[in-house]
């Protein structure tokens, strides 16, 4: 068995508290990682229902049949265009097309209350999930009545 000296606890010591200093800077790097990771998640939480909106917007309006601008912003208003005397047929919407007209703007409406709705029903999905676990953790006897044939 060897004896260690002074001077080898030293440097041993020394070996230590270099290990304890790269430890402890790991640690602060994970911890910064964490928060980074954690202001991302919130950053998206807040931007995909808006991204998911304007995804499913931009999919409507390529499959909208083409109108002009001037009829568009009318219809939105829910006011008729006026007659004009060069594109009298052009200008007015035909009534299948202010109904589709109609139809995309309740569905769009629609779209937009279910993605705004979206956080809270995450929310209550996880609430159910963790009062699930819940129940699955307690050790309690159910009587044999309450189980159903073929499943224990």
């Amino acid at each position: 068995m060897e004896t260690q000296t002074p001077e080898k606890r030293r440097r041993l010591s020394a070996d230590e508290l270099e290990d304890e200093e790269e430890e402890e800077q790991q640690i602060q790097e994970l911890e910064r990682e964490v928060r980074e990771m954690g202001r991302r998640i919130l950053d998206a939480r807040r931007t995909i229902p808006d991204r998911l909106l304007q995804t499913l917007s931009s999919r409507l309006l390529a499959g909208r049949p083409i109108l002009p601008p001037q009829t568009l912003t009318d219809i939105v208003r829910g006011e008729m265009p006026a007659p004009s005397h060069e594109s009298h047929e052009k200008s007015l919407p035909t009534g299948a097309d202010q109904r589709m007209n109609e139809k995309l703007l309740v569905l769009r409406a629609k779209a937009e209350s279910n993605i705004s709705a979206i956080p809270l029903i995450l929310k209550r999905i996880n609430d159910c999930i963790l009062r699930i676990e819940e129940l699955e953790n307690c050790d309690v006897n159910v009587h044999s009545v309450f189980n159903r044939p073929g499943l224990s």
